[in-house]
């Protein structure tokens, strides 16, 4: 009997051991099968409107089945690229974080092309500061990396008399920076400088707004890229029967 028993613990404990094995020899197929793919994330904070260097990124293995849309697996490709927004230890880098530049940052400093305010502003743009009060700046809610149409609404004098228009001066523009309030008449909004990136005739139109009327941004959704061609209009829109169905 007491061989028997012995017999029967022999059976149990290599039952044991065989499921364990299997678990274990299961987790690491588990393992193998999970595939990881190489991130670049920032290794230290990182100011917005940064040149990124080497030493202030680093590749972080991350599960492919769970990578970042807009992430990036090598650092070279990103050096001398501008980050647009504040960086944590860890944080991603993505594509819509950063302005990337054709000439690295040896390129930059050889050639005396200007520093990192300089390189924020895209290939074809210009940097444009307008002052922007509280209401048309969507309660001061627009931060830099943003992206924002701009209205323009002025007095027009034609054959018929004077009349008030608005019309949509510039669409999905670059946020560059918000600037501090700017104070000036008491009688008057505070308001803030935003630096936004415009074409020459973009620039040019809204420059002329900002002296001789009044602007408004509009903020975007970053996944909202769409153009419009809406006719700029006026007083006389509001005597339009069909009003709410043609402006919806």
């Amino acid at each position: 009997m007491v061989r028997k028993g012995f017999v029967f613990l022999a059976l149990i404990s290599a039952l044991i051991a065989a499921g364990s094995a299997f678990l274990y020899l299961n987790g690491l197929n588990k393992k193998k099968a999970l595939e990881f793919k190489p991130l670049v994330v920032a290794k230290a904070d990182v100011a917005a409107r940064t040149v990124l260097a080497p030493e202030q990124l680093i590749l972080k293995e991350v599960p492919a089945n769970g990578y970042p849309q807009g992430g990036f697996s090598s650092i070279q490709g990103l050096i001398g690229s501008v980050v647009l927004v504040n960086l944590k230890p860890g944080d991603p880098v993505l594509s819509s974080m950063v302005e990337r530049s054709s000439k690295g940052t040896e390129s930059v400093k050889s050639n005396g092309v200007g520093g990192s305010s300089a390189l924020t502003v895209p290939e074809g743009k210009r940097a444009v500061a307008i002052p922007i009060s509280l209401v048309s700046g969507v309660g001061y809610s627009v931060k830099p990396g943003d992206h924002v149409d701009v209205l323009i609404t002025m007095d027009i004098k034609d054959a018929n008399g004077t009349k008030t228009i608005t019309s949509l001066a510039a669409q999905d523009v670059l946020v560059l920076s918000v600037g501090e309030s700017i104070s000036g008449d008491k009688n008057k909004p505070d308001a803030k400088s935003y630096t936004l990136a415009l074409s020459v005739p973009q620039a040019m139109a809204v420059t002329l707004g900002s002296e001789k009327g009044s602007l408004r941004l509009l903020l975007r959704n970053p996944a909202n890229t769409e153009q419009r061609s809406d006719t700029p209009i006026d007083q006389s829109v509001f005597l339009n029967s069909d009003y709410h169905s043609v402006f919806r």
